[in-house]
């Protein structure tokens, strides 16, 4: 059974540090990181949606692609773009560079909807990670405020009493190496992963 809820991939960003093909389209073994995290959604969610600069190179993907409607080109942007269009009162967000996207996770994460909170997130031990997170519609107002402002940091627009934490202890339980929040930023980046991921392999 699918949940009533949509998944947003964000797949918007510069690609400044991994020059090249986008990091969408790079390859962790067999599959695209995008093809990864798109066969995860689409058997979770009734809707996903991808929010990208260039929609032409998305063609041929069974799934909503748009772009920013505040076009600043950062994540805060990319969010406001896919809770915008998304169908669902709440979205999954994930960034495009994350190759080990969790089931577990994801389930649990969208599990703990509760009316009254516009975000569920994960607490890691480095902190909120706030692109591996649920964010209700509610959330599109605050967001437009701050892009408004030039403030494009994600959890400055959270009001903390409508924020609910998943704590590390748990998340650890259903990912014990915590690889959901790995994502690959630079070359050396994309290298631990295809060894993170032929060590899944065999074991």
């Amino acid at each position: 059974m699918k949940f009533d809820c949509t998944g947003v991939i964000l797949a918007g960003g510069k690609n400044s540090r991994l020059p090249g093909e986008k990091k969408a389209f790079r390859k962790i073994g067999d599959e695209m990181i995008l093809e990864t995290i798109y066969e995860l959604f689409s058997s979770l969610f009734k809707e996903v949606i991808i929010v990208v600069n260039e929609p032409e190179e998305f063609a041929g993907w069974d799934m909503t692609v748009v772009t920013d409607i505040i076009p600043s080109k950062c994540a805060l942007a990319g969010l406001h773009a896919g809770l915008f269009y998304a169908s669902y009162p709440y979205a999954y967000v994930t960034a495009c560079d994350t190759p080990f996207v969790n089931r577990s996770i994801v389930e649990y994460m969208v599990g703990s909807i509760e009316s009254g909170y516009e975000v569920i997130i994960p607490r890691t031990d480095d902190g909120l990670e706030t692109l591996s997170a649920v964010y209700s519609k509610d959330c599109i107002p605050l967001i437009e405020k701050s892009l408004e402002n030039n403030i494009f940091m994600i959890k400055k627009f959270f009001r903390k009493k409508k924020v609910k934490e998943i704590p590390v202890d748990k998340l650890k339980l259903l990912d014990p190496m915590m690889q959901f929040i790995f994502n690959v930023n630079t070359p050396k980046d994309l290298e631990k992963a295809k060894i993170m991921a032929n060590q899944q392999d065999h074991k």
